[in-house]
């Protein structure tokens, strides 16, 4: 009897061995440990491809032929997964399918829940990752389906090499007011329609981090770019009737380019409200949202909230109602998203410690910061037309106003402690 249960606990433990992440398919996890559906065949086999991020000896392989667009196989896990630390997934992965070809990973258990990241590469390895910020640990299988929304052929273009299955840290939840310059915090982006955006160098300002975002030629007219991912904010945005703007800092090629923003409810699609603006200017520009004008055919801010319904997610769409081949692959960019209006975002001048000299003047007027860089100047007129930007200033500079009549202006200057507003006299 006694040889029995040893033997019996031997095998459990055989059965459970290595079902656990990281799994990189060398010895623990093995072709038995896949559970196929509907057209997908997993295997473990000798790695065809020991190049470039991958020389392991082993990788998965799943072949799709025939059977349901979500073809795949899956494999079970000794315990739920936990992502109130380590938020995303990581996976190497091979196709010779082309660029764009979708990969959907799926968590079972409890319910579900899924994410879809698309390839950058074709015939060469590349590491993937899925986001699973704010997901609850109620989850205890992995389930991978390649070229998800087509039927595989069994040919080479529908099979699939993965390896390095592992939970990382992609940095905290992501929350309002966002400026895109902590490392510790998680600026995925998630596009949709057609949308294409990117964290970049700001092209005005090699010190500051902006989002990239353009339309792809397919793009439809509401293609946009969710900030952040599918969990949203870490906290509601708290809009009221009384406080329902928010602003963004935006970079247009032209002026007149609508853009709009829409809030919504991470938990239930349905609940939305949006509003739009126009850009005023070419360049770099704050532009202020007021959620109770709210978006023709969209629903209103005072139902919303008579209802209970709670915001935590903000997307943004640059040249709305326009097609990304009618767009032209027009490359916009944004920044400096906050709650409230440009009221509330602009500090006393007097705490950003800058001195303004002369002011009245009939020469040029010269800004200094003892303690912070001084990123940019707006100039504009007193019926708010923008006259001028500088950008990347640093501590000191010389506003020219030769080419000004006498008057009053506007000076709008961004620090890293904040943004303040001066008046300059011309005389």
């Amino acid at each position: 009897m006694k040889n029995i249960i040893t033997l019996s606990i031997l095998l459990s433990s055989l059965l459970c061995l290595g079902q656990s992440l990281p799994i990189d398919f060398e010895a623990d996890i093995t072709t038995e440990n896949f559970i196929d559906f509907d057209g997908g065949t997993a295997t473990v086999i000798d790695n065809p491809q020991m190049n470039g991020i991958n020389t392991s000896a082993k990788v998965a392989q799943i072949v799709r032929d025939g059977g349901a667009i979500w073809a795949g196989s899956k494999i079970d896990l000794t315990s739920n997964l936990d992502f109130s630390t380590d938020n995303k997934l990581s996976m190497k992965v091979f196709t010779t399918a082309p660029i764009g070809t979708v990969v959907k990973f799926k968590l079972e258990g409890n319910g579900s829940d899924e994410r879809d990241v698309v390839t950058t590469l074709s015939n060469e390895w590349e590491e993937l990752t899925w986001d699973f910020t704010g997901v609850a640990s109620d989850y205890n299988s992995v389930v991978f389906m390649f070229d998800f929304g087509n039927t595989g052929n069994g040919s080479e273009a529908s099979t699939f090499l993965f390896d390095d299955i592992n939970q990382i840290f992609g940095g905290s939840q992501i929350d309002l007011p966002v400026d895109f310059e902590s490392e510790e915090i998680d600026y995925t982006l998630t596009d949709f329609e057609g949308n294409r955006s990117m964290l970049v160098q700001d092209p005005t300002d090699e010190s500051n981090t902006v989002v990239q975002c353009s339309k792809t030629f397919d793009a439809s007219p509401s293609a946009g770019t969710t900030i952040g991912t599918p969990s949203g904010f870490a906290s509601n945005i708290p809009l009221t009737l009384e406080n329902s703007k928010m602003t963004v800092r935006v970079w247009t090629p032209s002026a007149g380019i609508p853009v709009r923003l829409k809030v919504e409810d991470s938990n239930d699609p349905t609940h939305t409200c949006e509003t739009e603006t126009n850009s005023i200017s070419a360049g770099w520009q704050t532009l202020e949202f007021d959620f109770i004008n709210q978006a023709p055919g969209t629903e209103l801010l005072s139902i919303g909230l008579q209802m209970g319904w709670t915001y935590n997610m903000a997307s943004i769409f640059f040249n709305f109602a326009t097609s990304g081949a009618d767009d032209g692959g027009q490359l916009y960019y944004f920044d400096d998203v906050q709650f409230g209006g440009l009221a509330s975002s602009i500090i006393d001048f007097e705490k950003l410690e800058i001195d303004v000299t002369p002011n009245p003047t009939q020469n040029d007027w010269t800004l200094s910061s003892n303690n912070d860089f001084i990123n940019t100047i707006e100039l504009y007129s007193t019926n708010g037309a923008l006259l001028m930007t500088y950008n990347n200033v640093g501590y000191q500079f010389s506003i020219p106003s030769g080419h000004l009549e006498a008057n009053i202006y506007i000076a709008k200057v961004r620090t890293e402690k904040g943004m303040g507003v001066v008046r300059l006299i011309k005389q």
